[in-house]
């Protein structure tokens, strides 16, 4: 399966222009957007922080767009808190929301990465759309699993890889149209191993799976995104900072070493033990070069001799939860830049660097057929 918006040619990965949705700009969003006939009706399973992020979302958007009326979390306090300026349901099992729910049209799974399966297969056995946070599964038998449960009942889905909706991103992909990537680089850096400021279960590898599949997998995702399908893996981690305990089993650094099918190559370096923090990709052509600097919003590089250095103000969680409220709208999944299938593949390449780095060899990314 090929990331949207490109394709191999004979000796490399060329960028194509996706499909571009008419998509608001943030500080005009309600004067753009047409308000349904209808508002949808969406429920939320996990209330965390990410939940309270895409809520924050629907209420730019504006109740004309959705109105949130169902909640589930295996706190209940932390779901009726979050109910709270809504007037929703409660709910501490995602099953039985679905099932209660008859008006529902989409639903948002936020849970933490390793209780994903389960909702999913739910909503979509209602035939509802789904919002899915990242990573879409845990493990390739989880993805598999919540893979057949959507392609059974053809529901709308989406994986919330925001960086792909950057407007950095967009511009990027307009001045690398119709050129070979021959390589990428990327770079992420920030403190959670030193500062100790997540919920404890990120710092456990068989929940959270660590910084590579917390946080370096939307790198990677921008990889996949501009260079095609990644081929094989080696990846290097190591803690430096703390010692592994019972609350502490991630490893604080990751190096990976990508080989793509178009031939092309790159690497990645991620660090939770870094308050420095960073993070910025770059693509490589032959007579190109640009990077988005990730927290500035800002592209820069050269393009045929000409410098190129551009700062953008959007709001990709924004974009990203607008275009998804517009597809079930509209019941047009092609608006959806990352459907759940597709985010699978980037799972698969962050599955494989957890492979490589615990057995020292290189890894093939598992494939999903279509």
């Amino acid at each position: 399966m090929a990331a949207p918006g490109s394709t191999l040619c004979g000796h490399g990965w060329v960028v194509r222009r996706p499909p571009r949705a008419r998509c608001a700009t943030p500080n005009r969003v309600r004067q753009e957007v047409s308000p349904l006939p209808t508002p949808l009706r969406v429920g939320f399973i996990g209330t965390g922080g990410i939940a309270q992020r895409h809520l924050k979302s629907l209420r730019q958007l504006g109740p004309e767009r959705a109105r949130p009326v169902a909640f589930c979390d295996i706190d209940e306090a932390r779901a009726a808190q979050a109910a709270a300026g809504y007037g929703g349901t409660v709910y501490t099992d995602s099953k039985r929301m679905v099932d209660a729910e008859d008006g529902l049209d989409a639903v948002f799974v936020c849970t933490p990465p390793f209780a994903r399966a389960e909702p999913i297969e739910a909503a979509a056995a209602r035939g509802l759309a789904i919002f899915c946070e990242k990573p879409p599964a845990f493990d390739a038998e989880q993805g598999r699993r919540a893979l057949a449960a959507i392609r059974r009942a053809g529901v709308i889905t989406n994986v919330g890889f925001m960086y792909r909706w950057l407007r950095a991103v967009d511009r990027a992909r307009d001045l690398l149209e119709g050129r070979t990537i021959a390589a990428v680089r990327s770079a992420f850096l920030c403190g959670p191993a030193v500062e100790r400021n997540l919920p404890a279960w990120f710092y456990l590898q068989d929940r959270s799976g660590g910084p590579l599949m917390d946080q370096a997998i939307h790198v990677l995702d921008l990889h996949r995104y501009f260079a095609g399908e990644v081929a094989s893996v080696h990846a290097l981690a190591h803690t430096t900072f703390r010692e592994h305990t019972a609350d502490f089993t991630i490893q604080e650094a990751y190096s990976l070493n990508l080989a793509y099918a178009s031939g092309a190559i790159a690497s990645h370096l991620h660090s939770w033990a870094c308050t420095a923090a960073m993070g910025q990709v770059e693509w490589i052509s032959d007579r190109a070069r640009l990077a988005v600097d990730l927290f500035a919003n800002r592209l820069i590089g050269t393009v045929d001799g000409t410098p190129v250095d551009e700062t953008f103000t959007d709001d990709p969680y924004l974009r990203e939860v607008d275009q998804f409220l517009r597809a079930v709208a509209d019941g047009d999944g092609m608006r959806m830049r990352s459907p759940y299938a597709d985010g699978l593949h980037t799972c698969a390449v962050a599955w494989a660097g957890l492979r490589s780095a615990a057995t020292g060899r290189v890894e093939t990314p598992e494939r999903f057929t279509q």
